[in-house]
C-alpha cells in the first residue's frame, strides 16, 4: 500500500478527500493502465465530472466525412442513408434530379452532432471546374472521402483521386445506384447479377490501378436498398481506416448493420467499464451504510440502459431493424433472452452485486468499520465498490452483446427466407 495509507492507518483523522485519494493510489498500483495517468489531478469535488467526460469522450471527438463527386451520382442521397435518414425527413440533405448542392455543406448525425456527413458539390460543374475543385472544397480538412459515381469510371473521378492521394487522404470508391445497373443489364441482355457486379468492379478496378493503386476500395451499393449490396462493407471499411477514437465515435454514433461493428460497439463499450466503476468506488467511500448499493444500482441502471441504445436493442431501434428487415418487433424481441423491461433491471442487477459484494468478506467489513475507524473503512469498502460494480457490468454488457447479435441474426434470417 502506499505510504499515505499507512499514515490513515495510525491516525482517525483523515479526510473524505484523503480516503478518495487513497483510493486513487490503491488503484494505481493495480495495473489499469491509463487510469494512473488521468488519475493524477482528480479530486473528490471533480472526480464525478472528469469520469463522465471520460465515458463521454467519443461525443466531444469531431470527425468530418466529405461525400464527393460528379453532379448527379447520388452524393446527397448517400450522406441521408449514412445518417439513417430518408428524402422526405425534415433534417435531410435536399436530393433532386438536377444538382442541389451549391456549397460544401455539413449535416450534423441525429445522434452524434460532432459527427457531421458533408455533402460536398459535384465536380466539372461550371461553378466547380476540376482544376479549382480541390482547393475551393478545402481537402485538407476532411478525415475519410467517399467518391461517388453512377456511371462508368469519368475522368472528374480520376482527377479527385489524383488530388486525395497527393493529400495523403483516406477515401473509398462508392458506385451508387447499383440496383438499377443489374436490374437494365437483367431485362436487356440477361446478365446475371453477379456477372454484372463484377463487370462494374473490373471497370473501375483498370483505372485505380492505372493510377497505381494495387488494391482499391470500391464498393456497389444502393441507399434505396441499404442492407441488400454492400453498404455495410462500406460502413465497416471507414471506421477501420479511422483513428482509435474517430473510428470508436462513427462506431457508437451510426446503427449498426453488421456483427463486426456490433463487436466494435462491444469492444469500445467494454473500456468504458473501468470509468463506471471507479463513481461506484468514490461513492462507496462515503460513510452512510447501504448508499454504495444504492449508487451502484443507479449506475449499472444508467449503463444497461445506455446500452441496449447503444447496441440496438432500445424499442427505438428494435422499430427501425423491424422496418428495414421486414418482420415485427415482437419477433426481434424473442431473441432477447436477458434485460427487457426497466422493471426488470434493478433485480437483475441486486442479483448481479449480491454474487459479488454481499458475500466479499472487504466489502462486509469496509461498510461496518468505516463507522467506527473511517479512512480504513471507507477505503476497504471503496475498493470492493469497485470490483463488485465492475465484475456486475461486465456480465451484463456481455448479456446485451450476445443479445443484440441475435437480433441481428434473426433479423437477416428473415430478410433471407423473403428472397426464396
Amino acid at each position: 500500500m502506499s505510504e499515505r495509507f499507512e499514515k490513515c492507518k495510525l491516525t482517525t483523522t483523515c479526510s473524505l478527500e484523503e480516503e478518495i485519494e487513497e483510493i486513487k493510489a490503491t488503484f494505481m498500483e493495480v495495473d489499469l493502465g491509463e487510469l494512473q495517468v488521468e488519475m493524477e489531478n482528480v479530486n473528490l469535488e471533480n472526480l464525478s465530472d472528469v469520469v463522465r467526460k471520460k465515458l463521454d469522450e467519443w461525443k466531444e471527438t469531431p470527425l468530418n466525412i466529405a461525400v464527393t463527386g460528379e453532379s448527379g451520382s447520388g452524393k446527397s442521397t448517400m450522406v441521408n442513408t449514412l445518417r439513417g435518414l430518408k428524402a422526405a425527413d425534415k433534417e435531410s440533405a435536399r436530393v433532386g434530379v438536377t444538382e442541389t448542392t451549391m456549397e460544401p455543406t455539413p449535416y450534423p448525425h441525429p445522434d452524434n452532432p460532432s459527427l457531421k456527413i458533408w455533402d460536398l458539390p459535384g465536380i466539372g460543374t461550371l461553378k466547380f471546374p476540376a482544376a479549382e475543385y480541390v482547393e475551393k472544397m478545402e481537402c485538407h480538412k476532411y478525415d475519410f472521402f467517399l467518391i461517388v459515381s453512377h456511371t462508368r469510371f469519368s475522368e472528374n473521378d480520376l482527377n479527385l483521386v489524383k488530388a486525395l492521394t497527393v493529400l495523403e487522404k483516406k477515401f473509398a470508391f462508392v458506385r451508387s445506384k447499383i440496383d438499377m445497373d443489374i436490374s437494365n443489364q437483367m431485362e436487356d441482355y440477361g446478365m446475371p447479377e453477379d456477372k454484372v457486379k463484377e463487370d462494374v468492379r473490373g471497370d473501375i478496378s483498370k483505372y485505380l490501378q492505372m493510377e497505381g493503386i494495387d488494391n482499391p476500395s470500391i464498393f456497389l451499393v444502393s441507399c434505396r436498398q441499404r442492407i441488400t449490396y454492400e453498404f455495410a462493407d462500406l460502413v465497416d471499411y471507414i471506421w477501420k481506416n479511422l483513428s482509435e477514437m474517430k473510428g470508436a465515435a462513427m462506431v457508437l454514433s451510426l446503427k449498426a448493420v453488421t456483427e463486426n461493428m456490433l463487436t466494435a460497439k462491444t469492444d469500445i463499450l467494454r473500456k468504458g467499464i473501468t470509468w463506471a466503476a471507479l463513481r461506484s468506488s468514490a461513492k462507496g467511500a462515503i460513510p452512510l451504510f447501504g448508499l454504495s448499493m444504492l449508487v451502484d444500482v443507479s449506475i449499472i441502471t444508467e449503463k444497461i440502459i445506455d446500452w441496449k441504445t447503444d447496441l440496438g436493442l432500445d424499442e427505438k431501434s428494435l422499430k427501425h431493424i423491424a422496418q428495414e428487415y421486414n418482420t415485427t418487433v415482437d419477433y426481434l424481441r424473442q431473441n432477447i433472452k436477458s434485460i427487457i423491461s426497466p422493471e426488470d433491471i434493478v433485480p437483475v442487477i441486486i442479483s448481479q452485486l449480491e454474487d459479488t459484494r454481499w458475500t466479499t468478506p472487504l466489502y462486509m467489513i469496509g461498510e461496518t468499520i468505516k463507522f467506527i475507524f473511517i479512512p480504513l473503512g471507507s477505503a476497504m469498502s471503496g475498493i470492493s465498490c469497485y470490483a463488485s460494480t465492475y465484475v456486475a457490468l461486465q456480465k451484463i454488457l456481455t448479456l446485451l452483446s450476445e443479445d443484440s447479435h441475435r437480433v441481428l441474426q434473426a433479423a437477416i434470417a428473415v430478410r433471407a427466407a423473403n428472397l426464396f
